[in-house]
């Protein structure tokens, strides 16, 4: 990754790709702001990595009061992160005519609402810098309706059209906005019994991939933008 992209704040970071992002990226030297829910998990990462390479931030992405106040800690006590990654989400693979009201408002505030939050309290301070990268984690639920995931598509619909035009009013100003829809992913949103993955859970993709791609990304000058990949494994199609 460039020496430029020293510090990166993942969402959803101990659960998944977050947690595959945090200790990937902590344990090869750069400083990671992880955001998440649960105190105990980030302690975790906290102990396996270091506490000069993860900062943990208890937060629900969901909550802006809650997003405001640790992304003001973090630019005041260390600066602008060079790296944004939107991780964090919430699925559930049910008929919408079956999912409860609330289920409908967690996914929608944490995976588009929570974006925009989180998003929108660093980009001032990068585009006072001049520099700056932002990949957002949507799915390839964000390109094409799937039956089961009508909730899910629309929170990440709304992900990829916001980060669409988030690119062009940025990429002027130095930063560069990426997109990922990957298809499946072996992480524990695919719960078996209350969740479970609609096909070969076998064949599906590793959180690694992600973290691969990820790297590839940050490493590619500023001159060129990657503006939307689409990934899936090869038991699917989208």
């Amino acid at each position: 990754m460039s020496v430029q992209m020293k510090s990166i704040l993942v969402t959803g970071a101990t659960r998944g790709v977050g947690e595959a992002l945090t200790l990937n990226f902590a344990k090869k030297g750069h400083v990671v702001y992880a955001l998440a829910r649960t105190r105990n998990q980030l302690n975790s990462l906290v102990e396996e990595c270091g506490s000069e390479k993860v900062i943990p931030f208890e937060v629900d992405v969901s909550k802006k009061e809650q997003v405001e106040e640790a992304i003001a800690a973090i630019q005041r006590d260390y600066g602008v992160p060079d790296v944004l990654i939107n991780n964090a989400g919430v699925v559930e693979n049910i008929s919408f005519a079956e999912q409860s009201i609330e289920m409908i408002e967690r996914i929608v505030d944490v995976n588009l609402k929570g974006a925009l939050y989180v998003t929108r309290c660093v980009v001032p301070g990068m585009i006072a810098r001049g520099s700056g990268r932002i990949i957002n984690v949507s799915s390839v639920a964000g390109t094409r309706g799937i039956p089961g995931q009508a909730t899910y598509c629309a929170s990440k619909f709304g992900m990829n059209g916001f980060a669409e035009t988030l690119a062009q009013e940025l990429l002027a100003k130095g930063i560069l906005v990426t997109t990922i829809c990957p298809g499946g992913i072996d992480t524990p949103l695919w719960d078996p019994d209350k969740n479970p993955y609609p096909g070969d859970k076998a064949r599906i993709m590793k959180p690694q991939e992600i973290v691969d791609l990820i790297e590839y990304l940050l490493d590619q000058p500023k001159g060129t933008l990657h503006k939307k990949i689409v990934m899936f494994p090869t038991n699917e199609w989208h």
